[in-house]
């Protein structure tokens, strides 16, 4: 938001400062409106019911002033602590881009676990899978388990923070996209998909979508790109054939004019047998860990840099300890050297998304063996 209202000028500071509180707060008052009459929106449901749980209520001016108050101050805390992750990525930046991503694997050791998603981390456990094929890692049709740590639902896209169309999970969808494509799925049906999570929206929101295909009710999924970034022309094939190994293309949710503006948009509806694919599991990586049948793959993209270094020896045990024997984790993080940890990397693969004069984007996916296979 503050981009929109920037200044080169030292001058317009403190124009810059009033017009984006303006902003904020006008941003607030709409969104105290829309609480006050959600409807059936799951937005709003999920907003409204997360501030009456902390004792807010919105039906009289009190009860909103008292309700703008409480969301000013988050957004003050938020941006308290964006600036802090701002200085520690900062000084991160500048050096080795392997040394860079070593140090930022535990980045949000401080924070909440966050469930936004994003397209582009699946391109890159794409591109990990087609190398692993390649070395002779994984065989055709080998891949009959698979587990997703984390798999995400998108209150607001991560890149943007779309909100046009209907909340969604990417990953699991993804996964059995880029297996089938690659030939390394098993045989029909196919491969287990099992998500491991600990919050009750995405394991609702699993729930519900398995009880819709049941009735041959397909998941329609929403792929906005952000028109500003510099993809790589591989980035764009990624988008533009996503999909297409579980469903079709789908008719998109109509967006505003300013949204069309701001990104190219696509929409694919995964066939009911494919959502008939996952599997949702109410479980803690930190402290738990699954019995019966093991996984070929564990995948967790964007979940270890929100643990510390306990945190995460602990989480890569219980991962070691559902893996067959051969099996792999994928992760973009860089586990911590103990010897205490039984996985270990075979080899990381790093992809670029998008490339300026001043900036290159991209990850690293690490492949991570049990030290006994």
């Amino acid at each position: 938001m503050l981009g929109a209202v920037s200044s080169d000028t030292t001058t317009n500071q403190e124009l810059v400062l009033r017009r984006t509180i303006e902003l904020i707060s006008g941003r607030i008052d709409d969104l105290l409106k829309a609480l006050a009459v959600p409807g059936t929106d799951e937005r709003r449901l999920f907003a409204r019911a997360l501030l009456a749980r902390k004792g807010l209520r919105f039906t009289t001016a009190a009860d909103r002033d008292e309700a703008r108050e409480y969301l000013r101050a988050a957004v003050v805390r938020v941006a308290n602590e964006q600036d802090q992750i701002d200085q520690e990525l900062g000084a991160t930046t500048g050096g080795d881009p392997k040394t860079e991503f070593v140090k930022r694997s535990q980045l949000f050791r401080t924070r909440g676990l966050s469930l936004d998603t994003s397209l582009v981390p699946n391109y890159a456990l794409e591109t990990a899978l087609i190398a692993m094929k390649a070395r002779g890692l994984l065989a055709a049709g080998s891949v009959r388990r698979v587990a997703i740590v984390g798999p995400g639902l998108d209150f607001a896209d991560k890149d943007v923070g779309f909100d046009f169309y209907p909340q969604q999970t990417l990953q699991p969808f993804a996964v059995l996209d880029s297996l089938n494509r690659l030939g390394l799925a098993a045989a029909a049906p196919g491969p287990d998909i099992v998500l491991l999570d600990i919050s009750p929206r995405i394991i609702d929101h699993v729930t519900r979508a398995r009880a819709r295909a049941a009735r041959n009710i397909g998941y329609t999924l929403n792929l906005p790109l952000p028109k500003a970034t510099p993809w790589v022309p591989e980035v764009r094939t990624y988008w533009q054939r996503f999909g297409d190994q579980i469903g079709a293309a789908a008719a998109q949710v109509p967006a505003s004019k300013a949204v069309a503006d701001l990104a190219d948009i696509r929409a694919v509806r995964a066939r009911p047998s494919a959502v008939q694919r996952l599997t949702m599991m109410n479980l803690n990586v930190v402290t738990e860990r699954l019995d019966g049948e093991a996984f070929d793959l564990v995948i967790a993209t964007n979940v270890f840099i929100y643990y510390d270094v306990l945190e995460q020896a602990l989480a890569m045990a219980n991962v070691a300890g559902m893996l067959k024997p051969g099996g792999f984790l994928l992760a973009n993080f860089s586990a911590p050297d103990l010897t205490s940890i039984a996985l270990r990397p075979v080899d990381t693969t790093t992809t670029l998304y998008a490339r300026t004069a001043n900036e290159t984007v991209r990850d690293f996916i690490v492949w991570y063996r049990p030290s006994a296979n």
